[in-house]
């Protein structure tokens, strides 16, 4: 009888234990629900059963549409609950929609129309509430360059007009667009850095130029992506044969600490050379910056009633000079030369026009050099005996004319410099 007894109690210590140890076991599986789930598999289930199956073991609350219906057959091995829910909702074509304390689970076309309905529905409410409207004053930039870039992120009901004597915004908007508007006009009205565009234009005969003997050369590495690093050399030969060489130079890229100055002062102080001008002028980032030297010649033109009307164009040299700064301050300025004469003809006035349009990376404070702008000019000399060569009427016997064909080049080294903030703002104070 006491064999059995301690047979009995045996049995339910042993129970119990179990029990305890498959107790605890499940309460840290509880604890983790993010813990991913080993083996799931169901074979046609139903598929309530299983979001509720997932529900549980995430401890999450799960809403289930009346029409999702049917079975689910799957086989996933080491996934979360929630990437289960993910793979079943794509498979079965089921919305799975996160609300603030549920997750609701519903056909997806049933999902699609009701976020049509609602788009629809919030868009008749913009229509029906009155308008806000706000006076944004620009500061950086002009009021019609920023209404043009506002005026793609305005509603139907939205409108943005300028007033260019206050230079303001005037905006009238619905009130939940009108926060996203007015951080989209002060994103554009940051402040724009200017540049100083510093110009040296040289006229050069050729003739004297290949006199001058200079090599013109540049030269580099180049590393690719897997480390290969590649010499680059190109140089471009005047005459270097003369028997009485002025001077010889060799340059490279003119990067930041190379004087164009110096140059510049031996081709003048050579007497080969002729500064035609060196101006300065400062924009601002991406608006286009126009040097012109020259003057404006009159040509006459006939309208459709025949009348005579009269235009002028440009001629001389002309500089169009738009910078836009990259990374590191590295900047890059599109650039237009354009050297043009003229001539009187029979028929009108002829205008030779020599131009080029190029775009240049250059570092902050470096130089870009342009030329080959080429023009020949017929030029006209008196030679003779001197002090019998003024004699009136009798002079023409000691002298004569001479004409010959002259060509001479045009060189224009161009040097953009980024104007720091206090700088710029200093100098507007002046």
């Amino acid at each position: 009888m006491w064999s059995k007894r301690s047979n009995t109690i045996k049995l339910l210590l042993l129970l119990f234990l179990v029990v305890t140890v498959f107790g605890t076991a499940l309460a840290q599986e509880k604890k983790d629900p993010n813990a991913p789930i080993k083996n799931l598999q169901f074979q046609s289930a139903e598929i309530r059963s299983v979001l509720t199956f997932l529900a549980d073991y995430g401890g999450v609350n799960i809403v289930v549409a009346p029409s999702v219906k049917g079975s689910v057959t799957i086989r996933l091995n080491d996934v979360t609950w929630r990437q289960a829910l993910k793979i079943i909702g794509d498979t079965y074509e089921l919305a799975v929609v996160d609300e603030d304390s549920y997750i609701r689970v519903l056909p997806a076309e049933e999902y699609r129309k009701e976020v049509t309905e609602q788009h629809k529905h919030e868009k008749e409410q913009r229509e029906l509430e009155p308008l806000e409207t706000k006076i944004v004053k620009i500061a950086n930039s002009t009021s019609d360059d920023i209404v043009k870039a506002v005026e793609s992120l305005l509603s139907s009901r939205g409108k943005a007009t300028s007033d260019s004597r206050s230079n303001s915004i005037i905006l009238q908007e619905v009130p939940s667009n009108m926060p996203t508007v007015l951080d989209y006009v002060k994103q554009l009205d940051s402040p724009a850095k200017q540049i100083k565009i510093s110009a040296q234009i040289i006229e050069v005969s050729s003739n004297e130029l290949e006199e001058l003997g200079i090599n013109w050369s540049a030269s580099g590495t180049h590393t690719t992506s897997s480390g290969i690093v590649y010499d680059q050399t190109g140089e471009v030969n005047a005459n270097l044969g003369s028997t009485d060489p002025v001077g010889r130079y060799h340059i490279t890229t003119l990067q930041h600490g190379w004087s164009v100055d110096a140059i510049v002062e031996a081709l003048v102080n050579s007497g080969k050379g002729k500064v035609v001008a060196h101006p300065e002028i400062t924009t601002i980032e991406n608006k286009e910056a126009r040097i012109q030297m020259g003057s404006k010649v009159p040509i006459k033109q006939f309208d459709q009633a025949g009348n005579v009307t009269i235009t002028f164009e440009e001629v001389g040299t002309i500089l169009n000079v738009t910078p836009h700064i990259t990374a590191e301050n590295q900047i890059l300025m599109h650039l237009r030369p354009e050297r043009s004469t003229f001539k009187f003809d029979p028929n009108g006035v002829v205008i030779n026009t020599n131009n080029a349009e190029t775009n240049v990376i250059v570092s902050n404070g470096s130089t870009a050099v342009i030329a080959g702008l080429t023009t020949n000019d017929e030029v006209n000399s008196e030679v003779g005996v001197p002090i019998l060569k003024d004699i009136p009427l009798l002079g023409r016997l000691f002298k004569f004319t001479q004409k010959r064909q002259e060509s001479r080049d045009l060189v224009i080294f161009v040097t953009p410099t980024i104007v720091e903030n206090d700088l710029a703002m200093n100098t507007d104070g002046m």
